[in-house]
């Protein structure tokens, strides 16, 4: 593919001043808006974590493992304003982290303009973009830590990429002690023959969740992570519990579980002015969703494991191994018992890597999938479509369409790099091929 040999000055500009207007609008939320789930579920979790209390009383809505209440304990002694402040700036940080990581996770260098940049850089930043911007947006309006967990992923696949197993399984595992979904990277590593890295990806994350009650022992000496596990993880087991319930209301939830419990146990109605969702008066038993819902994961099991099947071993910097992330992503996002809209940032991976995949090779079906997913990203912000369009699709699957759609687009430009005798492949660092040893 052709690369400039000037640079457009119009369109490095045009970057720049939409990547600095992308910050300010993450960062404004945490000033006009009242409060947060930062506010209002950690710092409450963090104050009851010092004081001794039961963090996991869902008094605050706090139903993450205790590494989370952790880590917001500094803020709460600061002032609010003090704090407010160190919170936005940290956002920042990780959106920034965020963009450049996925970039450079991709195969890209620099911004569209400069030197040596091509038609595949400037379709990656609009379709990137498009695709990724609502979540991220959804992500600090509601003042979560989604933003950091997907920083700490990418900054942990770039540090497998360059070869440093215990810096990536760190890093991983750091993600992986605030939300558990990220733990779906260690058979990944192990099937990629990084047995190191996946064994610091376990120890880390249980590791993380252990200091809470080193540092601020309960009076009743019981472990907060096993009373997270009781009371959360164990009733997913129960036979009469539908897949897809968790601590929020089912329009919220855009795994596969949340999506089928939605489709087939609920109905929308009229409501105070707007649409909401109560429980079919006929609907499948809970067994029948259980079994729908297995036979789904099973499925999609099936096909990432045919995708990832051919050359375990290697790891090449560029977009090939960015869509094997992708995979993984993805997955987590799917499989997992709840994934909210703020979990969705990380989709800015999949969708960048496609596309860059799809102009090397010139490959117009996963062209198509992108704009798709491109078009449909900025109808995941109410705001900018309407409360109305917006109840609409994403009951109907929005969300959970456009992950399957990056899911089997990464799918598939996996198996078909992997078939040819040269995949055509952009380092994003060193270009050799490294193996597990």
């Amino acid at each position: 593919m052709d690369s400039a040999r000037t640079e457009n000055r119009l369109a490095i500009w045009t970057c720049r001043v939409l990547l600095f207007g992308v910050l300010v609008l993450l960062a404004l939320p945490v000033f006009i808006r009242g409060t947060g789930d930062w506010e209002t579920v950690y710092l409450s979790a963090a104050r009851n974590l010092r004081n001794g209390d039961d963090l996991l009383d869902l008094r605050n809505g706090y139903v993450y493992p205790p590494f989370g209440a952790l880590v917001a304990v500094p803020f709460t002694f600061m002032p609010r304003s003090a704090g407010l402040v160190a919170w936005a700036a940290l956002n920042s940080l990780a959106v920034m982290v965020v963009l450049v990581g996925a970039w450079r996770l991709s195969g890209g260098r620099s911004l569209p303009g400069r030197v040596g940049s091509t038609k595949a850089d400037y379709a990656a930043f609009w379709l990137g973009g498009l695709a990724a911007l609502g979540f991220m947006l959804d992500a600090a309006a509601n003042w979560q830590t989604d933003l950091l967990i997907a920083a700490a992923l990418i900054v942990g696949c770039l540090f497998l990429a360059r070869g440093r197993s215990i810096a990536a399984g760190l890093m991983i595992g750091f993600a992986a002690a605030f939300k558990c979904t990220p733990l779906l990277f260690v058979p990944y590593l192990m099937w990629k023959r990084q047995f190191l890295a996946a064994a610091v990806v376990v120890f880390t994350a249980f590791g993380l969740n252990l200091l809470p009650d080193l540092a601020y022992p309960q009076a009743d000496g019981q472990s907060r992570l096993v009373v997270w596990k009781v009371r959360f993880l164990t009733p997913l087991t129960e036979a009469n519990r539908d897949p897809g319930v968790w601590a929020s209301g089912v329009d919220y939830n855009h795994s596969v579980a949340g999506a089928t419990l939605r489709w087939f146990g609920y109905e929308r109605i009229e409501g105070n002015g707007r649409h909401i969702s109560v429980p079919k008066a006929e609907r499948p038993s809970t067994s029948d969703l259980k079994r729908l819902n297995f036979a789904t994961t099973a499925l999609l099991g099936l096909v990432a494991l045919v995708a990832l099947w051919r050359r375990p071993g290697d790891i090449t910097p560029g977009p090939v191994f960015a869509v094997e992330v992708g995979i993984v992503l993805t997955l987590m996002l799917l499989l997992s018992p709840m994934s909210s809209k703020p979990h969705f940032a990380v989709l800015i991976v999949p969708q960048l890597a496609l596309v860059r995949l799809a102009c090397q090779t010139r490959d117009w079906w996963l062209l198509a999938l992108t704009a798709v997913v491109a078009i449909a990203g900025p109808c995941t912000g109410n705001d900018i479509i309407g409360r109305t369009a917006y109840d609409f699709l994403v009951w109907h699957g929005l969300i959970v369409g456009m992950t399957v759609l990056l899911f089997v687009g990464c799918c598939r430009a996996r198996y078909r790099a992997v078939r040819v005798e040269t995949p055509v492949i952009i380092s994003i660092a060193e270009p050799e091929v490294r193996r597990a040893a």
